[in-house]
């Protein structure tokens, strides 16, 4: 058949059996399609594989897997792929090309175990008897299986005799003949039966023997052949026996196990010297001891999943099997001969001492037991530190010592994560029975220390940890957390991690003094032994994060730059800001607060300060102020000018956002009262001063200006002098002395908060600071008018005057000196009448508007007088009676 024809059967049927249907159904449709598929193939050209795309292939394949730590693989593709080239041949591209054509994922899907089956010998078949006899088959054509008589005499040349093989029924009667010969010997070497030894056995099974007459001392009438179910007696010996049984769990006479594993005493049971409910009190002793052995031996198959449970478990069952083997041993000496005489009351005793130091943990195991109940995993070590702290306080030494030894243990394994956390600053996936867990999720670096760890708290918002531990949670935490943060800034080298173990607390490092431990105040011991371990880690931690911090952070500089920026540290540069802000306020520009050209100017006045990184200070406007010309006036159009100072970050986990808040506020205030303070000075010159005197009314601008000169300097030299100064400097001093982080953070919280009160920023003093700003409001219209009046300016273009709405008029000012006794009540009511509204004025006279601002000006002093000595009378108001004091005119 010629190539054409062979390949034109192939065709057909192929597609007879990919659509057997249309074979049948639609031939000439079929016949068709055939025609262009013989086509297609006769016109194709053959195609060859490039060899080097394959080779290629193969290469990029093998090192993506050694890229991908998968070395082994590409190694077993390397050495496979020399040995196919070293006898390759013509078709050895084609074959590869059409193995990466069947391969599925070959990078996901390979295993190199795979490998290792393909490479395994195939098993042989075993060896079957049909085999052997087709291959050796077991004829007896050589005599290879007759019988050989090998017990006749005769030379090496008789051999070869054989014995003619038995038929089988000679086999049968042989193996019968040799069965009866077995039975014979049997009979001979039997023993015959002695009833003597049978009744010493009997005898010796006290359980059986009883007493008909229970009242009769003696033995007489026992029944020695049949049992009988009375009384029976015992010596105190045999007790014993069924006593020990019953304490190591073993099957006993004298107790019967009941429905809930208690064991109860058989009644039937006594001894000749002592009356039956003595025995029954010393056996109802025994059960209870027994009982709470079986307890303990039972919770050795609880399934424990936390390693202090596991801990525990471990250390009783090794005091349990330690108690056992004392029980064994007292056994085996009372009842061996040489042993000396047995006697229950001495046993009794034994036992009692064996294990009473055991049973005291099980009230530990039943507190503990967390399985059953909602009880913490670490509620076993409070439980056992209440043991300890009790047998000391009763002067038992022998289970203080006892009991300590498990407390110590299983406290050396609840710490041994607390010590990882300590020193490493990690936080291993298991450890989720202490009292540490990571925060909120991506929590960003300028906050880690707050959120990036925290202490875990139930329900109850209780300490998720033992009572002994609570106070000392925090440094745990802390040491933990400074190590996580030296980390993150590359401080934490093996050198400081090995200065940084912390070591364990033991029995020995709790006996350090010549005192034994049980004259002294355990918990106090422990205390100190534990914060000697706390100690080990967390003062070297941190230590160099502060030194840190410090040194590398620039956490000082950080302080400076801020005094400067926002506490006016430096007053002329900060007035420099002042005078050119007011400028442009006073020109009536709209774009008096150009976010670009104000930040452009306080970089440029304080890139004399080398503590301030000009490129991270920026000046931001608040949106939601009024912009209008006729407001520009108001001092409270400075609220828009916020100032922000970008923090290093590690800066930032001590100085929050909310203590920055408080820091834009004072700047605020200081800027308001430099404004009021500027329009008093530099809008009074000589000139108008001379002009003014020459009548009474200029004298009675003079004597105002005068007043609102004093107010606005009190107040001034009160925020800068008696308040920011030795509130930083004393910040400064209480931050080198801090301990961690932790405690500098509060340290600065505390300093803001200062600030706070005493700047009058609290919420409780918003109407005095209202009245504050009010009156400075006053100020700044008061230099208006004047001006205007003196220069015979239209007094129609005179911004509108502050005018107390609703307010009633005092006739002097010592009749509000004399509310201040009033209660917060009395000043809220005030401050609600001291309700600012701008009248307008163009129409009244000269004098008639200095009038009005000479009662608004008394009316607000008197006011914030009156709130200033109520809000002083508090334990913390020295700073503002002083104010006060200060503010008050004569």
């Amino acid at each position: 058949m010629s190539q054409k024809a062979h390949v034109e059967v192939l065709v057909s049927k192929l597609m007879a059996h990919l659509e057997p249907s249309k074979s049948i159904k639609q031939p000439r449709e079929l016949r068709i399609r055939k025609d262009r598929v013989l086509q297609r193939l006769t016109n194709a050209k053959p195609t060859t594989t490039n060899q080097f795309d394959i080779a290629a292939r193969f290469e990029g394949l093998e090192e993506r897997w050694r890229i991908s730590n998968h070395d082994e693989l590409a190694d077993a593709l390397r050495t496979r792929l020399n040995e196919l080239y070293g006898e390759s041949n013509r078709w050895t591209p084609e074959v590869l090309s059409f193995l990466l054509l069947l391969s599925d994922r070959p990078f996901e899907e390979t295993k190199l175990e795979d490998l290792e089956i393909s490479q395994s010998p195939l098993k042989k078949p075993p060896l079957t008897w049909s085999e052997i006899i087709r291959d050796d088959p077991l004829n007896n054509d050589d005599g290879l299986w007759d019988n050989v008589d090998i017990a006749q005499d005769g030379s090496d040349e008789d051999s070869d005799s054989v014995i003619p093989a038995l038929s089988p029924s000679d086999a049968l009667s042989e193996a019968s003949s040799d069965v009866e010969g077995i039975l014979k010997i049997i009979q001979e070497l039997a023993v015959p039966s002695d009833n003597d030894a049978l009744q010493d056995i009997r005898r010796a099974q006290y359980w059986t023997q009883a007493v008909k007459d229970t009242n009769s001392d003696t033995t007489d009438g026992i029944d020695e052949t049949e049992p009988h179910p009375g009384v029976i007696t015992l010596t105190e010996t045999q007790l014993i026996q069924e006593i020990g049984l019953m304490l190591l769990e073993l099957p006993s006479s004298l107790y019967e196990q009941q429905v809930d594993g208690s064991s109860k005493v058989v009644s039937k049971y006594r001894l000749k010297h002592l009356s039956p409910v003595t025995v029954s009190q010393f056996l109802d002793n025994f059960a209870r001891i027994g009982d709470e052995l079986a307890r303990i031996r039972i919770w050795k198959y609880c399934d424990e999943k936390f390693p202090l449970a596991q801990t525990f478990q471990a250390c009783v069952l090794q005091r349990l099997a330690t108690a056992e083997k004392a029980l064994a041993q007292m056994q085996t000496r009372l009842l061996t001969p040489n042993g000396g005489a047995a006697s229950l009351l001495s046993y009794h005793e034994e036992v009692q001492s064996s294990t009473h130091q055991l049973r005291h943990l099980l009230s530990v195991m039943d507190g503990s037991d967390h399985a059953h109940n909602a009880r913490p995993s670490f509620r076993v070590l409070e439980l056992l530190f209440e043991r300890v702290c009790m047998s000391q306080n009763i002067g038992d030494t022998a289970s203080f010592q006892y009991v300590l030894n498990v407390f110590l243990i299983c406290v050396q394994t609840y710490l041994k994560p607390l010590k990882h956390w300590m020193e490493q600053g990690e936080l291993s996936p298991h450890d989720q029975a202490i009292f540490i867990r990571e925060g909120k999720v991506d929590v960003p670096l300028d906050s880690i220390w707050t959120d990036g760890y925290v202490l875990v708290f139930d329900e109850s918002d209780k300490l998720h940890a033992p009572e002994f531990l609570h106070l000392a949670a925090k440094k745990i935490l802390n040491a933990g957390k400074s190590v996580h943060f030296l980390k993150l800034l590359g401080r934490w080298t093996e050198v400081d991690q090995d200065q940084g173990q912390a070591t364990p607390v033991t029995l020995e490092s709790l006996c350090e003094s010549d005192s034994d431990i049980s004259l002294d105040s355990f918990p106090e011991r422990f205390d100190e032994a534990l914060d000697e371990w706390i100690a080990s880690s967390y003062h070297s931690s941190s230590v160099l994060l502060k030194h840190c911090l410090e040194s590398q952070c620039g956490l000082y500089q950080t302080f400076d730059a801020l005094e400067y920026i926002y506490l006016s540290r430096d007053g002329p540069l900060t007035d420099n800001i002042a005078d050119a802000l007011f400028a442009r306020i006073d020109r009536g520009r709209k774009d008096w607060n150009d976010a670009f050209v104000l930040t452009d100017l306080f970089r440029d006045t304080f890139s004399s300060k080398r503590c301030i990184t000009v490129r991270n200070l920026n000046v931001r406007i608040k949106t939601g102020v009024s912009q209008a010309l006729g407001k520009s006036r108001s001092v409270d159009i400075l609220q828009s000018l916020c100032i922000t100072y970008t923090l290093p970050w590690p800066i930032a986990n001590i100085i929050s956002k909310d203590t920055t808040s408080v820091f834009q506020n004072i700047f605020t205030l200081l800027l308001q009262v430099k404004r009021a303070k500027q329009m008093l000075e530099r809008r009074f010159p000589r000139s108008l001063v001379s002009s003014l005197v020459k009548d009474k009314e200029g004298s009675r601008s003079i004597l105002l200006r005068l007043w609102m000169l004093h107010f606005v300097n009190t107040i001034l030299s009160y925020l800068t002098s008696i308040v920011l100064s030795p509130a930083t400097a004393d910040m400064r001093q209480r931050m080198a002395k801090s301990d961690d982080l932790d405690g500098m953070i509060t340290i600065h919280r505390a300093y803001a908060a200062r600030l706070c009160e005493q700047c009058l920023l609290s919420k409780g003093d918003a109407s005095t600071l209202k009245a504050i700003r009010s009156l400075l409001d006053v100020i700044i219209l008061f230099t208006d008018t004047c001006m205007a009046s003196v220069g015979d300016s239209a007094l129609s273009n005179v911004p509108q005057i502050p005018k107390p709405r609703g307010f009633k008029q005092r006739d002097s000012r010592q009749k509000a000196l004399e509310t201040e006794s009033g209660s917060e009540e009395e000043a809220s009511d005030a401050e609600r009448e001291l309700g600012i509204s701008h009248a307008a004025l163009g129409s009244e006279s000269s004098a008639t508007k200095l009038e009005h601002m000479h009662n608004t000006f008394n009316q607000l002093h008197n006011f914030i007088l009156v709130r200033l000595r109520n809000v002083s009378k508090g334990e913390e108001g020295v700073g503002i009676k002083m104010l006060a004091n200060m503010l008050a005119i004569s």
